[in-house]
């Protein structure tokens, strides 16, 4: 992969919902909103397991993602890269979601997050979706 736009890296490093492109099963296009870290140059997505997002991605492992400012001046990231679903064993789950939330909640309310998606008890093992850019772009507006 080229070397990364800065401006790119750095809006994949903040807190904005990513949009995660993938191919159905039925041919077609799919855009779904996610909260993702972006760690070792890689896009990260926990989910639960066997969602339609993760059958379609082991199916095609082609993934597009984007990221964009909620404010002008406006800028854009787009990644193009291929993605591989692997288990999330429940103590990396929690560990993941923990994490997420409290990057995009804040301590407090991450933390009242986690314990709800938690249900007070054990959410079970998940799955991560990781993409690794083949392309990364960034486009001012």
């Amino acid at each position: 992969m080229q070397d990364v736009d800065s401006r790119a890296d750095e809006l994949l490093k903040q807190a904005v919902l990513g949009h995660l492109g993938f191919i159905g099963p039925d041919g077609y296009p799919h855009v779904i909103a996610v909260w993702f870290d972006y760690a070792d140059g890689e896009i990260l997505v926990a989910t639960r397991p066997d969602e339609f997002k993760c059958r379609s991605l082991r199916a095609n492992g082609r993934a597009a993602f984007t990221v964009s400012t909620p404010e002008a001046p406006y800028g854009s990231t787009m990644v193009a890269g291929d993605a591989t679903v692997e288990p999330l064993p429940e103590p990396r789950r929690i560990e993941f979601i923990t994490k997420v939330a409290r990057r995009y909640l804040g301590a407090d309310q991450g933390d009242r997050y986690v314990e709800k998606w938690k249900r007070g008890g054990h959410p079970g093992p998940g799955e991560l979706i990781r993409i690794r850019p083949r392309r990364i772009g960034y486009y001012a507006g």
